[in-house]
């Protein structure tokens, strides 16, 4: 395999590498920790420097001794390769890598110990917590700094008793992680956060003549998805017992109804439709325009471009958010 693009790698280095893998023994988690440290480039902790670098480094490597010996790739563990390659993502702002790579490494580290991986560096990023002896800290600290942003805007508007992000991570996070299924409603919620300030980054410099409005499409897709899945989690079953299949359904149940007595528009036949339907931050604007957006941006991408105000985004991002704080403040706090 041609590694003359990396740069902490040689191929001379490499084949020391996987010598080395093919020589050992694996007994415990700490042997594939010890490895990948030996053999892997880490990350800075105070700068960002080389992330692109750093990423493909661990990737390609992870893949090279999965080719060499699937069997002991499958025994070995791999957390401290995916932790780094969450951080570097991280830096690289690819979220959605990031949280990827830290929900394998907490998978691995639960593989390893079905007790403690709680604790462990991987799982205080999802709880928000820089401390607990994680390398990662920037990443941590700027990931909490985001979310707490928008619980401090929501609780300005809300109207209801403030939202604490310890009460956040106690309640919410940790009541969801505590199975694994649940991982990717936190983690994409997580990305959404982190998203936002691209997208608004990427209208506010393209083309005069406008261009695709895919990324951001799929973003509020997204917000909208994410709102879908809570709810599916609290209100799993209608009124006969049966699977909720869809955000509609949800909305007719009595369990829902009883927590959120109003009225949800679900439909809209143009973005301008959605915005123009903003009219408060109260629970019932939230829920109307997560549903509508996650109805629209989920059935096409060909919609009207009413980006040009980039307020427009801010007010559907911000109603998305809302609305998943709607939830977190009824069902959790």
């Amino acid at each position: 395999m041609d590694t003359s693009w990396n740069t902490f790698f040689t191929n001379e280095k490499i084949e020391q590498a996987r010598l080395d893998f093919q020589k050992l023994v694996v007994n415990s988690p700490s042997d594939g920790d010890n490895f990948f440290v030996a053999w892997c480039p880490g990350n800075t902790t105070k700068i960002i420097d080389k992330p692109y670098e750093r990423f493909r480094d661990y990737e390609i490597f992870l893949e090279i001794v999965r080719t060499d010996d699937p069997s002991k790739y499958e025994k070995i563990h791999k957390g401290t390769p995916f932790y780094f390659l969450a951080w570097t993502a991280f830096d690289l702002r690819n979220y959605e890598k990031a949280v990827f790579y830290m929900d394998a490494a907490i998978s691995e580290d639960m593989r390893a110990d079905t007790v403690n991986w709680i604790n462990t560096p991987a799982s205080q990023f999802l709880k928000l917590n820089p401390f607990g002896g994680q390398a990662a800290v920037r990443i941590t600290e700027h990931l909490k700094n985001r979310i707490d942003a928008e619980i401090q805007r929501f609780n300005s508007i809300s109207g209801l008793s403030p939202i604490l992000i310890e009460d956040f991570v106690i309640k919410f996070v940790n009541k969801l992680i505590s199975k694994k299924d649940n991982h990717s409603i936190i983690t994409a919620f997580y990305s959404f956060i982190l998203e936002f300030e691209d997208r608004e980054k990427e209208l506010l410099l393209r083309s005069t003549e406008g261009g695709s409005i895919e990324p951001v499409l799929t973003h509020l897709f997204k917000g909208g998805l994410i709102f879908e899945s809570l709810l599916k989690y609290l209100y799993p079953l209608d009124d006969r017992s049966n699977n909720c299949k869809t955000i509609g359904d949800i909305f007719k149940t009595n369990s829902f109804k009883f927590d959120f007595p109003i009225k949800i528009k679900t439909g809209a036949d143009t973005l301008t439709e959605v915005i123009i339907g903003i009219s408060s931050n109260d629970v019932q604007t939230a829920f109307c325009t997560t549903s509508q957006l996650r109805n629209t941006a989920g059935h096409n991408l060909v919609w009207d471009d009413v980006f040009d105000n980039l307020s427009d985004l801010k007010k559907l991002y911000e109603q998305q958010v809302n609305a998943i704080f709607y939830l977190i403040q009824k069902k959790f706090l």
